[in-house]
């Protein structure tokens, strides 16, 4: 076995020959089931890796390591900057994300109006502290505080641990403070990465879109195609091309080097070739421009999309985000084709100080 690594054993039906209404090897039935090996894990020297600089100024924390610097904007209180082997790897910075763009059951069922408190409730944060802390020499530490104008005395906490090796475990949660009772349709971040690295490759659920409600139809398996094939092209754009049960996602240029994203342990996740304001504002798919960006999302979990059906039902209550407290975590870190195969890359685990 190797380590770090899942095992699943998928189980498949077909046809063994024509059917009047399939044709041969046609798949009737399907099941997955994880197989409980006791993988050894692939635990990263910390006390190996290089040393981490870090220089303070009135707009920003930057912090540098062999091959790569990071900047953490003060304002922002995200990452702002990612450069690696002198190539820029975000083009727009990491910031939380609570809103989804309607999807037509929403719009039947009021949701926009219902919880349209949170749609820019990200962008509007108030950040008041950044500060960071040392760990050793290798690890660094950076938390930004932000308020939300949800309501009074919801905060938002940012957490980067960044290492020697050029990962960083990015950690994201809210607090409640007064009593609110609006869902949130969407609990993760999002920010935009170079036009360049439009292949995406992940082991989750796939090749098709899937939700919290609607992925058991999706098998786990490891998954690559390019950006502009992995959303749906609805008639009237909505959110689309969702990812679920996402172990890891890697977003690569023609070169095989890009970034990756590891869950801890699991995201829900999503790569588009345009924004999420081009998909809130098109009312037809030919509306939606191709941008010279891509935005990605990285998410704990977004609302169900229900279904029972599309005048006034809402989302079946076990698939809601209550407005609650909620954290969770993901590493971030470079890759190019010369550290190894991308699936041993992302099973390397490091373990928080």
């Amino acid at each position: 076995m190797q380590p770090g690594a899942e095992y699943l054993m998928k189980i498949s039906f077909a046809l063994a020959k024509d059917a009047p209404w399939a044709a041969k090897g046609h798949v009737v039935a399907w099941e997955q089931f994880e197989i409980p090996f006791d993988s050894p894990k692939a635990p990263a020297d910390i006390a190996a890796m290089p040393s981490l600089k870090l220089q303070e100024s009135d707009a920003a924390l930057k912090i540098t390591g062999r091959d790569f610097e990071l900047v953490v904007g003060k304002s922002s209180g995200a990452i702002e900057s990612f450069n690696f082997g002198g190539k820029e790897l975000i083009a727009a910075p990491l910031v939380p994300n609570f809103w989804r763009v309607p999807i037509d059951n929403d719009n039947g069922n009021g949701m926009p109006k219902r919880l349209g408190i949170w749609r820019r409730a990200g962008q509007d944060r108030k950040v008041g502290r950044v500060t960071s802390e040392q760990i050793s020499p290798q690890v660094l530490r950076v938390t930004a505080e932000a308020a939300l104008s949800v309501g009074e005395n919801w905060k938002y906490t940012s957490i980067y641990t960044v290492f020697g090796s050029g990962d960083i475990i990015v950690a994201g949660s809210i607090e409640p403070g007064a009593e609110l009772s609006r869902n949130l349709p969407r609990f993760g971040m999002q920010m935009a990465i170079p036009g360049e690295f439009s292949k995406m490759s992940w082991f989750g659920r796939g090749p098709n879109e899937s939700y919290w409600d609607r992925k058991t139809g999706s098998a786990v398996g490891l998954y690559s195609g390019p950006v502009e094939e992995q959303f749906h092209p609805y008639v009237r754009p909505q959110e689309t091309g969702n990812k679920t049960d996402v172990r890891w996602l890697a977003l690569t240029n023609k070169d095989g080097a890009g970034l990756l994203a590891v869950g801890m342990p699991l995201l829900s996740a999503s790569a588009w070739p345009f924004t999420m304001d081009d998909l809130q504002k098109a009312t037809h798919t030919n509306e939606l421009p191709r941008r010279k960006t891509i935005t990605v999302n990285l998410d704990y979990k977004q609302m169900g999309v229900g279904g029972d059906d599309s005048w006034g039902a809402r989302t079946h209550p076990e698939y809601t985000l209550p407005a609650k407290a909620y954290s969770y975590k993901f590493r971030l870190r470079p890759y190019t084709p010369n550290m190894g195969d991308i699936s041993s890359v992302a099973r390397m685990t490091i373990e928080m100080p």
